[in-house]
């Protein structure tokens, strides 16, 4: 199979999770409606106890508000991960995987569909921005989206690989539980890293999700951010080829 038909098949397979997306209104409220509830108690909740010096000159709603964004884009990977063990058990994978289509056809199918879902999501909390009191050129805002889409696209890559290798939904929300939450609460979400213990600040600083939710807030806050991106390129490039890789390779499960 040339590449234009790969193409074809990974156009096919997003354009399945978008519809999938669009006629589940139960999952975009929870995926939505979840974050921005936390986003609400947070904010009212913690404002007092951070102090205003370790967040410079904007309040905490604002510095709290691409954390939220990126807590979609995890929420949002996690269903979309959650969809590919739907898929082997009801035995649509299997159709796919006997086809001709080639694995990474598959893999960017996937990844691009869950990402586009994510991003959906995420990108619609933009809107709350007039109600934070700070003003956001929208050059910034632009740049903003184009960090929370390699956000999206890198934690669906991660969410698909691990779900290739993940037997039940149990299993899978295992590793959710071990792995994607904790990488959240370390990202500098919805604390900063100053005044934190020393070892929590280094697993900060080299958690990728503190890179992804760095270049969101930086163009919000008109602070540069060339270096959490490119970080966070090298990041989403690094997911989508070790998801490719694993789908590519040999799975009894799933073969």
């Amino acid at each position: 199979m040339n590449k234009t038909s790969g193409l074809t098949v990974a156009a096919v397979l997003c354009r399945r999770e978008l519809i999938r997306f669009a006629r589940q209104p139960m999952r975009i409220a929870a995926a939505i409606g979840t974050p921005v509830l936390l986003w609400m108690f947070m904010a009212s909740g913690f404002a007092r106890s951070i102090r205003p010096e370790q967040l410079g000159d904007i309040n905490y709603p604002a510095f709290l508000l691409p954390g939220v964004m990126t807590l979609v884009a995890v929420f949002a990977a996690i269903f979309s991960s959650i969809s590919l063990i739907e898929d082997r058990r009801d035995g649509w994978l299997q159709s796919v995987l006997v086809s001709p289509s080639p694995r990474w056809a598959i893999a960017l199918g996937k990844i691009v569909g869950g990402a586009l879902v994510a991003w959906i999501q995420a990108a619609a909390l933009i809107l709350t921005i007039p109600l934070l009191g700070i003003d956001v050129a929208f050059g910034n805002i632009l740049l903003t989206l184009f960090a929370l889409g390699l956000t999206c696209f890198a934690m669906t890559a991660m969410g698909i690989a691990f779900a290739w290798r993940s037997e039940t939904t149990a299993g899978f929300h295992a590793v959710m539980n071990l792995l994607f939450l904790p990488m959240w609460m370390l990202s500098g979400a919805f604390f900063p890293a100053q005044g934190t213990a020393g070892w929590m600040s280094i697993l900060m600083q080299v958690n990728p999700l503190t890179w992804c939710t760095q270049s969101i807030r930086n163009p919000i806050l008109d602070q540069s951010a060339a270096f959490p991106i490119m970080l966070t390129i090298l990041f989403a490039g690094a997911m989508m080829g070790v998801a490719t890789f694993i789908i590519a390779r040999p799975n009894r499960r799933v073969s």
